[in-house]
């Protein structure tokens, strides 16, 4: 009786171990991706920045416009090839150069560079506020609203002008992007981020201002006679409390979530009666 019981028990074991050894072994998470990029080109100074500081948050990819790509809003590459180069940045950080505009250089890297969709696009730091409409003529926000289109939580990133030091600004970023990877963003919905410059005062959610800032064209000639003009442009300033303007006004980080879509609800049904109504 006894060797009975001996050999049930060590047949359990055995059944025990094997059920283990054929139970399939559990799968590591998947990383966190971040697509960095810009239009300022990569190697601007404050897309370095931003890659630096979302290290250890997931595993960070850049690609970027070769050149600078400034104030091209969502303008997309499609009459010239898009040629890719791998480049390294300070500190032997590796990236991506691409002969493109911001917008493209998110098509190219979601559609053909990266293995892996990323989950989140980062789109910055740039040199300078996009504040108001603006957004509307930013190749930095249009990178951005280009990622929400595809499905992809994004932020947009922006530091004032007479700031060089990019390094408090890209902690903002840090601290915007961990909540986006710990509540996410609603489909179509990016962010985008504007840093005043010295001491930061905090962090603000606001409206988005219908400030469009200041611009006008100083008209000069060649000496051969041929007038040019050069655009002079003065950021949006004193809006009320509440809007980003109002916010970096006042020393503090503006965060702003806007939609990819522009289509308008209301808007659509008054039109839609108006022409029902016939």
């Amino acid at each position: 009786m006894l060797h009975r019981s001996v050999a049930r028990s060590l047949l359990l074991a055995i059944l025990a171990v094997a059920a283990l050894a054929a139970r399939p072994a559990s799968r590591a998470p998947d990383p966190y991706r971040i697509l960095v990029t810009n239009d300022d080109g990569v190697r601007a100074p404050g897309i370095l920045a931003v890659a630096q500081a979302l290290q250890g948050l997931g595993d960070v990819t850049i690609i970027a416009p070769s050149e600078n790509q400034s104030g091209k809003g969502h303008s997309i590459t499609i009459s010239d090839p898009i040629y890719a180069d791998a480049v390294t940045l300070p500190g032997g950080v590796a990236a991506t150069a691409l002969t493109a505009t911001p917008a493209s250089c998110v098509k190219v890297a979601i559609k053909a560079l990266m293995r892996d969709r990323p989950d989140l696009v980062v789109s910055g730091i740039n040199r300078g506020y996009n504040l108001g409409v603006v957004t509307y003529v930013s190749g930095t926000v249009g990178a951005a609203r280009e990622a929400a289109l595809a499905g992809v939580p994004a932020v947009a990133a922006s530091l004032a002008l007479e700031q060089n030091d990019y390094g408090p600004a890209a902690q903002i970023v840090r601290q915007v992007a961990e909540r986006v990877k710990q509540h996410g963003l609603d489909r179509g919905v990016f962010l985008n981020v504007n840093v005043p410059p010295g001491a930061i005062n905090g962090i603000r959610v606001t409206t988005q201002s219908r400030q469009a800032g200041d611009e006008h064209f100083e008209q000069q000639k060649t000496p051969w006679g041929r007038r040019y003009f050069w655009s002079v442009w003065k950021d949006p300033k004193g809006d009320s409390e509440g809007t980003d303007v109002w916010a970096t006004d006042h020393g503090y980080a503006a965060v702003t979530p806007l939609r990819a879509s522009e289509f308008d609800p209301p808007a659509y049904e008054t039109w839609r009666k108006r022409f029902t109504q016939q």
